[in-house]
């Protein structure tokens, strides 16, 4: 009997054991700890950034013919004035660099950004043909742009790591354009050139990725009007006969990618 009254405590205990569960805990252990929120950067301070891109660039081209001998060939100008008139639409890639200044307000940021960079437009068009009078024409156009410089505000909201801005101001760039215009039966030969630095205006929108507290990306794009530019020519040995205006106006759609790193 002394030996079977431990054997049955022992029993006892391991059948209430069984009966009753794993060991109980208290609402505090079952508790799980809640995730820590992503950490958002902030926006304010200077940065720096270089970017490449796509750039397309519609090229208006407007020629007008005067002078006493062209009233003689009415229909000969209009057509000379309409092949002399044929748009110089090119596209190009684009790359440079610029600096800026962001300041962060609750989640709304406002900054300021100079930019330039370099492109390579360079388009030209040469027309040979005879009108319907039976009269020989040609035409030489030419147009070139190397460099674009833009400064403007831009105003954007922060979702955490992501900012999405429009902004609009200054540009400016280089405008050479060219035009020849020969009567080959007429025997007129009247030409010019201008190059000039314009004075426009740009607007555009992106979108930013804050890689770290430092280092972002963006993707931009980015609409420019660069003005008009003309010259007034005439031809050489006969003046008072033969003389005309050319213009050609720049507009630039550029797509661009950049890298940035604020201080």
């Amino acid at each position: 009997m002394k030996t079977l009254a431990p054997s049955l405590l022992i029993l006892f205990g391991a059948v209430t054991g069984a009966i009753s569960g794993p060991e109980s805990f208290s609402g505090k252990e079952m508790k799980q700890v809640a995730p820590t929120p992503p950490v958002c950067p902030g926006w304010t301070g200077f940065y720096i950034g270089g970017f490449g891109g796509y750039t397309f660039a519609p090229t208006d081209v407007n020629l007008r013919l005067g002078g006493s001998e062209w009233s003689f060939f009415p229909i000969d100008q209009k057509q000379v004035e309409q092949v002399g008139s044929r748009d110089l639409d090119s596209s190009t890639g684009q790359a440079g660099g610029f600096i800026g200044y962001n300041y962060q307000w609750r989640n709304w940021v406002f900054g300021v950004e100079a930019a330039g960079g370099g492109l390579w437009l360079d388009e030209s068009a040469h027309h040979d043909f005879d009108s319907s009078g039976g009269l020989g024409y040609i035409t030489d156009t030419s147009f070139e742009s190397h460099y674009l410089f833009t400064i403007a505000p831009r105003i954007g909201y922060a979702f955490c790591r992501w900012l999405p801005y429009v902004t609009g101001g200054m540009a400016i760039g280089d405008l050479d354009f060219r035009q020849h215009v020969i009567g080959v039966d007429l025997g007129n030969n009247e030409f010019g050139s201008e190059h000039d630095t314009n004075v426009g205006w740009m607007i555009g929108g992106g979108l930013e990725y804050a890689l770290t507290n430092h280092w972002r990306i963006r993707a931009q794009y980015q609409y420019v009007d660069l003005g008009s530019l003309g010259f007034d020519h005439t031809e050489l040995n006969l003046p008072q006969l033969f003389s005309g205006h050319s213009e050609a106006e720049l507009r630039e759609h550029t797509a661009s990618f950049a890298l940035i790193f604020q201080f």
